[in-house]
């Protein structure tokens, strides 16, 4: 296995996942357009984000998106992971924790002291990243007036 940075014809494969990568990591609260897509990942890959991706055999198995934002708390400028995905017939085999685990050294080794996420409730995802040593920061809370 290889994780590494995506090229840019790997990059443009990632952004081909994007309305079934919505559809599953906002568990429902976004409805996956191509828009919103657009939307949402342009600003990242414009400010300068960028995938790792893992490889096997030259076929990627998953990848993390990093980058940068200014904590909203402290106005600390922090590392970022805008996206975690792995491919179905690669989850359960570690391929998450390992490509954390390098987007934890890629952003250390840019001078990052800290890394942030946004995770939505019921992801499943939620309990890797606290093993991963994450904490909650906040809680957004809706109710809707009906």
């Amino acid at each position: 296995m290889t994780i590494r940075r995506a090229t840019y014809e790997e990059t443009q494969s990632i952004l081909n996942y994007h309305l079934v990568v919505l559809k599953e990591a906002t568990m429902g609260y976004v409805i996956p357009s191509r828009e919103k897509a657009i939307e949402m990942m342009t600003p990242f890959l414009n400010g300068g984000g960028y995938y790792l991706v893992r490889l096997k055999n030259n076929a990627i198995q998953g990848w993390v998106g990093i980058g940068s934002i200014i904590d909203q708390n402290t106005d600390e400028q922090v590392g970022f992971i805008n996206e975690m995905y792995v491919l179905p017939p690669y989850r359960k085999q570690g391929a998450a924790e390992k490509l954390c685990k390098a987007a934890f050294i890629q952003l250390r080794a840019e001078g990052y002291r800290k890394v942030q996420l946004n995770v939505y409730a019921g992801n499943h995802a939620k309990h890797l990243y606290e093993k991963l040593g994450f904490k909650d920061v906040s809680t957004l809370m809706t109710k809707r007036l009906e």
